[in-house]
């Protein structure tokens, strides 16, 4: 007698849109840690700022994160695969215009802060997007699963990329670092234009009431 074999346990990792996902959140992490470091080192190196100036930055920084009720709210209305491209192609473009400047001798402390706002209105609008989108590419039951290995990918990233951060800034200069962020946001936007939107997830319950309703029943086991 042959038993059929009972469906395969899918977990995260058999997820091609989880994967890109999570590809996508731990490069532009990295990226990010690169920049933690190169832009304060680019401030007081080559602009001779002050402490006032250099601290200036990592306030700006996260001064778009009282946007975050709007960003989840703009999630919500629009495209988040759209709001995810958009978002990383802008702080690519962004970021590109520091080592243009310094290459060009007209870098200043004011470009700096129009950068770190712009980048950081950027990332609220791509983490508001990032936390939509799983839900619609991981079944219920996966998630809390997800957002743990997604939350654990994050912190090496972001780890990993002040280190990276620190040897880029002394081997070939803080603004040429931080071409390395610009990249990583180009490689996000790879990423994510590769995840495709997945077929809806139904539950047992309601595949059972499908069923019922259609009058059809479930297959039998072969014998």
């Amino acid at each position: 007698m042959r038993v059929a074999a009972g469906p395969r346990k899918t977990t995260v990792w058999a997820l091609p849109a989880y994967r890109y996902l999570l590809g996508s959140e731990a490069v532009t992490l990295a990226g990010s840690g690169v920049s933690t470091v190169a832009l304060p080192a680019l401030a007081v190196l080559e602009l001779r700022a002050t402490i006032g100036q250099v601290a200036t930055p990592a306030f700006l920084g996260q001064l778009p994160s009282t946007l975050a009720l709007w960003g989840g709210a703009l999630s919500d209305r629009h495209a988040k695969r759209y709001q995810l491209l958009v978002s990383d192609l802008v702080a690519a473009a962004v970021l590109t215009t520091i080592p243009a400047a310094a290459l060009a001798g007209v870098l200043t402390i004011g470009q700096l802060y129009g950068v770190t706002l712009a980048v950081g209105a950027a990332k609220v609008v791509r983490d508001a997007a990032a936390i939509s989108l799983l839900p619609a590419i991981v079944a219920p039951h996966l998630l809390h699963h997800a957002n743990s290995r997604l939350g654990a990918a994050s912190s090496v990233a972001d780890s990993a990329g002040s280190n990276v951060g620190a040897a880029l800034v002394g081997a070939v200069g803080a603004a040429r670092s931080l071409l390395v962020d610009a990249g990583s946001f180009l490689a996000s936007a790879w990423l994510v234009w590769r995840i495709r939107a997945p077929a809806p997830h139904v539950s047992p319950v309601g595949a059972e009431k499908s069923r019922a309703s259609s009058g059809t029943s479930p297959p039998a086991c072969a014998t």
